[in-house]
C-alpha cells in the first residue's frame, strides 16, 4: 500500500512536467551558462581575422545547442526504467524523441549558415560537413511520414540506429575545429557533458539493453480475428509471467514472424489472469503481416512493462475513462482489475459503429460485475463525435479526473473541452497513441 502511495505522488508530481518543457529547459540553460562564460572570459571573440564577434558567437551557440539537444535526445531512446519514471513514461520519452530530431536539424542547419568558416584546412572541418549530412538524411528517413510509411520497418529501425554513429563524426568535428567553445569552461563541461552522456546511451541501447532487460518467454496460445482489421491474440507463460500493472504496454516479438522486429502493444489482460493478452490493429506492414501469419504455439518474447498510464496515477476516487477505437486495450486491463477496488469508473468507448465494438458484451459482463463500473458505448456514426459537454451531462465534475486514449486529434479536442468545462489540466491523463 505504501508503495502505491508513493508512486501516486510521484505521478502527480510529473503531470505538472509536460514535455514541451523539456527542450527550453536545456536551451534556456545554455545562455545561462554562455552568458556566464562571457561575462568572465576577457579573450578575443574572434578566431580569425575579419570575422563577426556576434556571428561567432551565434554560430557557436547553435552549435552547442545541437550537441546537448541531440545527446538528450540519444538518452530518450534508451528504455531505461529510470528514465521513464523522471519524463512519466516511454511514450512521452519517444515524443520528447521524434521533436528533439526536428529541433536538432533546423539548430544544425542554421549552425552552418552563420558560423563563420575557418580559412586553414583541419581533419575536423569535412568531419563537420559529412555529420551534417549524414544525420540530415538519418532524421528525414526517421521523421518524415513520406520516408516512414514506405520503408519496411526493420530497414527503418537500421537507419535509426545508425545515428549514434552520426552524432559521433559530429561531436568529433566539434572537437577537431578550433572553437571559442574550448575556451569557456562552464559551456565547454556541460556540452561535452552531454555528448558524452549521449554517445553513452547510444551504447547502452545497442549493446546492453537486452542483456540488462531480458525478455519474457511465451508462446501463442489462441488467435481471434474479427473484422480483418483487429486481431486478439493470447499468449502463455514458457516460465514466469511478466509482472505488469494494468495500462501499461509491452514490446513484442513474434518470432514466427520475424524474430529480430519488437513492436509496442497495450496489455489488455489483468495481472491476476494467466495468460496474456494483445489486441492488434492493422496499421502498418507487420500488423498487416500478423492477421495472417500468426499461429498457435508460435514462440513470442515479451519484453516490459513500459508506460505509467494507469489508474494510479491519480488519487482521486472518481474517473471518467475515454478510449477511441483500439485506444479502448488499456481499460480492458485496468476494468479487470477494478473488482478489488474502490474506485468510481465511468468507461465510454467511442467506436464508428458496433460492428467496430469487438469488446463490448466483455465490457458490458465486466460493468455487471463490478459495482464501481458503468459502461457506456457511443456509436460516432448515431450520435457524432464523443464531446466532454455529453460525458459531463452524466457524471458529477468535482475532484475528478479524466484518462483519455485514442487517436491524436481526439485526446486534443477532448483535453480542450474538458478543461473549457473547468476540469484542470493536470487532472487529465493522455496516452500518446501516435507511439504505437
Amino acid at each position: 500500500m505504501q508503495k502505491v502511495k508513493e508512486e501516486r505522488n510521484m505521478h502527480r508530481r510529473l503531470r505538472f512536467i509536460e514535455s514541451e518543457v523539456y527542450f527550453p529547459i536545456i536551451i534556456g540553460l545554455h545562455l545561462v551558462l554562455w552568458a556566464v562564460d562571457l561575462f568572465l572570459y576577457s579573450g578575443p571573440l574572434t578566431l580569425n581575422e575579419g570575422e563577426s564577434p556576434v556571428m561567432r558567437v551565434l554560430g557557436e551557440v547553435l552549435a552547442s545547442w545541437v550537441i546537448t539537444v541531440f545527446g538528450f535526445n540519444l538518452l530518450m531512446a534508451t528504455r531505461a526504467p529510470w528514465v521513464e519514471r523522471i519524463f512519466g513514461g516511454l511514450d512521452k520519452m519517444y515524443l520528447i524523441h521524434r521533436r528533439g530530431g526536428m529541433i536538432a536539424m533546423a539548430l544544425l542547419f542554421l549552425h552552418f549558415i552563420i558560423v563563420p568558416k575557418d580559412p586553414e584546412f583541419t581533419i575536423g572541418k569535412p568531419l563537420g560537413f559529412i555529420a551534417m549530412i549524414l544525420i540530415f538524411l538519418g532524421i528525414l528517413l526517421s521523421a518524415a511520414p513520406f520516408f516512414k510509411q514506405r520503408i519496411p520497418y526493420r530497414k527503418w529501425l537500421t537507419a535509426h540506429r545508425l545515428m549514434g554513429p552520426f552524432y559521433v563524426v559530429g561531436v568529433s568535428h566539434a572537437i577537431l575545429v578550433p572553437t571559442l567553445t574550448s575556451q569557456l569552461p562552464l559551456v565547454r563541461t556541460y556540452v561535452f557533458g552531454m555528448a558524452l552522456m549521449g554517445i553513452a546511451a547510444w551504447l547502452y541501447r545497442v549493446f546492453l539493453h537486452r542483456s540488462l532487460h531480458p525478455s519474457s518467454s511465451y508462446s501463442v496460445a489462441d488467435v481471434k480475428p474479427f473484422d480483418g482489421s483487429v486481431l486478439a491474440v493470447e499468449m502463455a507463460p514458457v516460465q514466469d509471467p511478466l509482472q505488469f500493472a494494468p495500462g501499461q504496454f509491452a514490446f513484442f516479438t513474434f518470432s514466427g514472424i520475424n524474430r529480430r522486429e519488437s513492436h509496442p502493444f497495450t496489455i489488455a489482460s489483468s495481472p491476476e489472469q494467466d495468460r496474456l493478452r494483445v489486441a492488434i490493429k492493422n496499421l502498418g506492414d507487420f500488423t498487416e503481416s500478423l492477421q495472417t501469419q500468426v499461429r498457435i504455439g508460435d514462440p513470442v518474447k515479451v519484453e516490459g512493462p513500459y508506460g505509467v498510464f494507469t489508474q494510479n496515477r491519480s488519487s482521486a476516487s472518481r474517473q471518467i475513462w475515454i478510449a477511441g477505437g483500439i485506444g479502448i486495450t488499456p481499460f480492458l486491463s485496468m476494468a479487470h482489475d477494478l473488482k478489488n477496488s474502490e474506485l468510481e469508473v465511468a468507461l465510454y468507448w467511442s467506436v464508428c459503429n458496433k460492428e467496430e465494438a469487438h469488446f463490448n458484451d466483455e465490457l458490458q459482463s465486466l460493468a455487471k460485475q463490478t459495482p464501481g463500473l458503468t459502461y457506456h458505448l457511443w456509436l460516432s456514426d448515431e450520435t457524432g463525435l464523443l464531446t466532454a459537454e455529453a460525458v459531463l451531462e452524466i457524471e458529477y465534475t468535482q475532484e475528478l479526473n479524466v484518462f483519455v486514449c485514442g487517436p491524436e486529434a481526439m485526446r486534443h479536442s477532448l483535453t480542450d473541452q474538458f478543461q473549457a468545462l473547468g476540469i484542470p489540466r493536470r487532472n487529465i491523463y493522455s496516452e500518446e497513441f501516435a507511439f504505437r
